[in-house]
């Protein structure tokens, strides 16, 4: 089978899964507006788009005239491309009318309130209903493709921040260090950041999401570096932390708690278990070891087309019971602050009762540079 015969099998694989979900919704079509969404289902990457997925399989895509050799060259199977001259809303009545429609679901979390009122307001004929994170219910699990993506950009986010260490010394700013890691995505094949990359050291370290700064690195201190790339739309979501000379015993002491904690963390991420299992391994371990009131945030998330899945309201990670090959990240962490923190954080694929850790960095012992 040929790379676009393949494509196209995938997709209509999502199309019959996602149109499945659309009839237990006893709907007709579902509205899709989240543009990791509208690729899913197409594979067509630009934006401002929309797309109606009618329960018979059937889509209508509307764009505009800046992406139509795009389309054609990115979207297999049979799929009508309407080309907006009006606003989105009227676009998308003036399709309704000629498809008969009773119900029709709209991705409640893409749309505005002013475009719901409007829309509702064009087609009194039919009855609307917001659906939350029903695609996303699809994309929770990767098909061939996918996890095939995103290994690719775990593999370019390993090898960019492996050739990003020689550069971690005394006086380099944050900010300095997140731009070369910045670009070797690009250089070494990635599509670029799929999120402000963190550099965070000394004090910082502390701070989970210390975004790059223009503070520079000194010996002694801890540098946690939070990074991934994007491949072909999917991402990569990696953590590791590492010391920049000999930290205090403390630092030490509280990398070995993470790591521990981690790889029980990971054990625990089988089918059948859910996110709050996951967290409650590795949070158990950090709370005997007295650092539980250090670690507030989740363990982790799904990862995909977007970099933080399986984490809205209606699907939060907590609840979701785990099925092979959902990737997730499991990062746990110790933030003291005003003096140091600690995070390990890998992307894993749900596999049976043998969960694959997919990003290999080193992490068994603090790195000291």
């Amino acid at each position: 089978m040929d790379a676009k015969s393949k494509l196209l099998t995938l997709i209509n694989a999502r199309i019959e899964k996602v149109t499945k979900l659309i009839k237990e919704k006893n709907a007709d079509a579902l509205i899709i507006i989240n543009q990791a969404n509208y690729r899913y289902l197409t594979n067509f990457t630009g934006e401002e788009a929309e797309l109606i997925l009618c329960a018979n399989g059937d889509r209508i895509l509307l764009s505009d005239s800046r992406f139509a050799g795009q389309i054609k060259k990115q979207a297999p199977g049979e799929m009508k491309v309407i080309m907006k001259h009006k606003n989105s809303v009227s676009e998308i009545t003036e399709q309704l009318r000629h498809l008969s429609l009773k119900k029709v679901l709209v991705e409640g979390e893409a749309i505005s309130a002013i475009d719901y009122q409007n829309l509702v307001n064009s087609n009194s004929d039919i009855e609307f209903e917001m659906a939350l994170e029903l695609v996303e219910v699809a994309r929770n699990v990767k098909d061939e493709l996918e996890l095939d993506a995103l290994k690719q950009a775990i593999a370019i986010s390993s090898q960019s921040f492996t050739e990003i260490l020689p550069m971690l010394q005394p006086g380099v700013t944050e900010r300095e260090i997140g731009a070369k890691l910045d670009y070797l995505f690009k250089l070494n094949g990635g599509d670029g950041p799929s999120f402000d990359t963190i550099i965070a050291s000394g004090y910082r370290s502390s701070w989970a999401h210390g975004v790059a700064s223009d503070k520079k690195l000194q010996k002694g201190e801890l540098v946690v570096i939070d990074f991934g790339s994007f491949y072909h739309g999917y991402t990569a979501d990696i953590t590791r932390t590492v010391a920049l000379g000999q930290v205090p015993a403390e630092l030490q002491k509280i990398y070995k708690i993470v790591y521990e904690a981690q790889k029980q963390g990971i054990a625990t991420a089988v089918a059948g278990k859910t996110g709050a299992d996951v967290d409650k391994a590795a949070r158990d371990y950090i709370c005997e070891q007295g650092y539980g009131q250090y670690f507030g945030h989740g363990i982790g998330h799904g990862i995909g087309l977007e970099i933080h899945e399986l984490c809205m309201p209606a699907l939060p990670f907590s609840k979701e019971v785990l099925k092979d090959n959902m990737a997730i990240t499991v990062e746990p962490g110790i933030y003291l602050p005003d003096f140091g923190g600690v995070r390990i954080e890998d992307d894993i694929l749900i596999n049976g009762n043998s969960p694959e850790t997919m990003s290999k960095l080193p992490k068994e012992e603090l790195l000291v540079l």
